[in-house]
């Protein structure tokens, strides 16, 4: 390959890469998490703390949780969400009716944003069940799983490899978004792409998530405007910049694979 040739294909990925789309596609996501993300926690949560032999990591996967829906004002939030899950209980046929239909529509307005990204066809409804309802539940084990993992090594390992456990978190997000990008879309994503996807997401949240308590913890504005309600509005705001990262690492994931097969053919 000529460098000409090279410089117009990296020029045309990179204009692929900025679909105005994108950010249409991270506020219609944010709108929906703003309602569903309490019901998926708590099932999520519930998948982990009504297994015994579990309680031991609960702690940890909450804490790694919280962290990362808001990586500023942590507590506040986790307070919101700890009421949230006490009052969830207590909500009759019509209030789970609507954490119901509300995670239904949060997952098919994603289902729709994933085919228009890969070009892919819509799957059935019971498919798409299958599918997201496997990712609701993996999620939780795989963090289990890591969670394990990392007590049983910080146990039984000294010296130097212990600051090795310190990449752990950003290594479990990578993880996490790698299944995203595999499971979640209707097409045959190879290895290499959801694996390079997942990676350049994964960090690119971590230095995102750095960035962003910066932010808070310079920006005095909202904090003097609005008190105590200034936490809920950074977690809006986070939430709306974690998904234009997430779906910008979806459209990396979708050229890389699209390079792949015409490199492949």
């Amino acid at each position: 390959m000529t460098l000409k040739a090279a410089f117009k294909h990296i020029k045309t990925f990179v204009l692929l890469m900025f679909d105005r789309d994108i950010t249409v596609y991270a506020s219609s996501l944010s709108f929906y998490t703003i309602f569903t993300l309490v019901p998926l926690l708590i099932i999520s949560l519930s998948l982990i703390a009504n297994v015994p032999v579990f309680n031991a990591q609960y702690a940890s996967i909450q804490i790694f949780i919280f962290d990362n829906i808001m990586p500023v004002q942590t507590e506040a939030i986790a307070g919101y969400l700890e009421s949230f899950f006490k009052n969830s209980v207590q909500l009759g046929v019509i209030g789970f009716t609507t954490m119901v239909v509300s995670s239904m529509l949060f997952f098919q307005n994603f289902e729709h944003i994933v085919e228009k990204i890969f070009s892919s066809p819509q799957r059935g409804i019971w498919e798409a069940i299958t599918t997201y309802w496997t990712l609701i539940t993996l999620t939780p084990i795989v963090l289990i799983a890591s969670m394990s993992l990392k007590a049983y090594l910080h146990a039984n390992i000294t010296g130097f490899m212990l600051h090795v456990l310190s990449i752990f978190p950003f290594l479990l997000l990578w993880g996490i978004f790698f299944l995203v990008y595999k499971i979640a879309v209707n097409a045959d994503v190879s290895l290499k792409a959801a694996a390079i996807s997942s990676f350049v997401v994964a960090l690119v949240w971590g230095l995102a998530k750095n960035s962003f308590i910066q932010y808070v913890f310079y920006n005095k504005t909202y904090a003097t405007m609005y008190g105590s309600l200034s936490a809920l509005i950074f977690f809006f705001l986070w939430i709306y910049v974690s998904w234009i990262i997430v779906i910008y690492g979806m459209k990396l994931c979708y050229l890389i694979n699209r390079t792949n097969k015409r490199n492949a053919s």
